[in-house]
């Protein structure tokens, strides 16, 4: 099975600046768990290593928190002529920085950037379970507005949001059905009980209602934890291709991360286990043609 890795982060400490690499940041490892053993590296030749025996075509890199994000975007894209390793990027934006629109020009200029994304983590009731420049910023009207600058460009635009900020991410979505959004980790659900999972459940049902976004299935181990098994993930997987369809969802490992947890042939062996009844053309739109498409990766 061919595969387009539609989440994954590259980075080099010696050239980028990411702070919580230098010391424990509360508000990342309230969102991952313990990454004391996250290497300060992560490059081309480490991933292919830990995908040997698997056909990976191409890669979605992320932009990871770096102090520059400039910078960090153009050694992502010089990383990528050099590695020979087919890739799109996605970079940081903040939509009410006064430089918004200087940085969006910038992307334009570097080739390969497909998609801009923006950390709208927020729980107001657990300080360590925040990332994002304020609150409610999806209920923010200057914030909302800022929105429609997209429409002078090419990107799509990723909004990374727990599951509980789901009906206000809908009112966006509606607000701008000319925009194409990216629901990162299958809409980041927090509460794992029964009760949290039928919350979750109507609010990706609702938003499911929306045509102009695709759904990132990916991360699993910030979701259910360093020791996540199959027949936990399973009904959460299965639920989000039910309800958003195979033609909208994209896998992906997440790696280095996912490595705190599980190695890339786990992660991908959960995948094809639950994926195991559907149809060849339903598993290569998952597996692979679905973050082709979406991120213009040119195989």
């Amino acid at each position: 099975m061919k595969i387009i890795d539609a989440h994954l982060h590259f980075y080099d400490f010696k050239v980028n600046r990411h702070l919580f690499l230098e010391e424990t940041d509360p508000n990342f490892e309230g969102l991952i768990g313990d990454y004391s053993t996250l290497p300060r590296s992560y490059l081309p030749k480490d991933y292919l290593e830990g995908c040997k025996g698997y056909q990976v075509e191409g890669v979605v890199w992320h932009e990871f928190v770096s102090t520059d994000p400039y910078r960090e975007v153009k050694w992502a894209q010089e990383l990528s002529k050099n590695s020979g390793l087919p890739q799109a990027m996605v970079a940081s934006v903040e939509f009410l920085s006064p430089d918004l629109e200087g940085k969006l020009e910038f992307y334009s200029s570097v080739p390969g950037v497909a998609s801009v994304r923006e950390h709208l983590l927020w729980q107001s009731d657990n300080p360590s379970k925040r990332l994002a420049a304020a609150p409610d910023l999806l209920k923010n009207e200057a914030w909302v507005k800022k929105l429609e600058i997209l429409g002078k460009y090419r990107f799509k635009c990723a909004l990374v949001v727990f599951a509980s900020q789901l009906p206000d991410l809908y009112k966006v979505f509606r607000r701008f059905p000319e925009i194409q959004f990216t629901l990162p980790v299958m809409g980041w659900p927090e509460d794992l009980s029964i009760e949290g999972f039928e919350r979750w459940k109507k609010g990706i049902g609702q938003l499911a209602e929306c045509s102009n976004f695709h759904v990132g299935i990916s991360a699993i181990e910030c979701i259910f934890g360093m020791s996540w098994t199959l027949e936990q993930v399973r009904p959460w997987i299965e639920t989000a291709i039910e309800t958003f369809g195979p033609d909208r969802c994209m896998f992906g490992s997440h790696m280095p991360i996912s490595r705190l947890s599980r190695s890339f042939q786990d992660v991908y062996d959960a995948y094809r286990r639950i994926t195991t009844t559907f149809s060849q053309t339903e598993k290569e739109q998952l597996f692979y043609r679905n973050a082709a498409d979406w991120f213009s990766l040119s195989i």
